[in-house]
Order: C-alpha cells, then structure tokens, then sequence
C-alpha cells in the first residue's frame, strides 16, 4: 500500500484492539491545544496461561515528513522500559516497506523467556495485520 494508508493505520491509535487482538483495553488521550500530542493507555495480555497482564502508558511521536513513528513507556507496570519504532520506506512501485524495532526491559516478575517467545510470535502477526489493514484501506475501505 501506499505510505499515507500505511501511516493512517499506524497512528489510528483509537482502533489498534482491533488489530492487536492481545491488547484488552486502550484508552488514547489526544492533546486538544493541537499540538499533536498523544498518550496512550493500554492493558494487554502478555501471556493467557500464566494470566499477566501488561499496563502501560505510551507516548506516541509521530515524524510524518520521515515516515516515523516513536513510542515510549511513560508509565504502567510489565515493563521497566519500552521504545518502539516504525519506520515506512516508500518503494519506486508505490508500495511501502514497513519496519518495526522494539526494546524492552520487562518487570523481574516476568519470564525473559516468555517475554521474548511472545513478541516473536505477536510482531508478525501484528505487521501483517497492518498490511492487510493498509491494502484495504488503500482499495478504498477501512478497517
């Protein structure tokens, strides 16, 4: 998909549950002076056997004219920190590469070994969601 369908799905923070289907609830607080601000509340399950349970606030720090998007951990608990970031690489056929880089430091609490086997098995499925999300959405549809 184009790079503007790519990044309109990236930062319609309001329905990632839809394409996340770990995350149980998100709350997105926009900052109404227009500065572009945009903190984001959300539990996600991090693992449904063990029932953990991840609370975070994130910071989202959208770079349009690059094509990236940061966020960062403010606040919550499952995580001592967290950075993300997405990066849209624009190809000569009009379609996109998108890249997504996480670094994390999860609560001693949780296993580092089933923190990592979680995000190997969720970062694809989450890519792959916003792809087919970005496809539709450049056919004209939206999600």
């Amino acid at each position: 998909a184009p790079p503007a369908d790519v990044w309109s799905v990236i930062t319609n923070y309001e329905a990632m549950p839809e394409l996340i289907p770990n995350i149980l609830s998100n709350v997105v607080h926009r900052d109404a002076a227009g500065g572009g601000g945009v903190t984001i509340e959300q539990e996600s399950r991090l693992s449904r056997r063990l029932n953990l349970i991840v609370s975070m606030q994130l910071q989202a720090i959208e770079h349009p004219e690059r094509w990236t998007l940061d966020l960062r951990r403010t606040g919550g608990h499952g995580f001592l920190e967290l950075e993300a970031k997405y990066v849209l690489s624009p190809r000569g056929d009009g379609s996109t590469y998108l890249s997504y880089e996480v670094e994390l430091v999860p609560c001693p609490i949780f296993p580092l070994p089933l923190v990592e086997r979680k995000m190997r098995k969720e970062v694809p499925k989450m890519l792959s969601a916003v792809a087919e999300a970005s496809r539709r959405g450049s056919a004209g549809r939206t999600f």
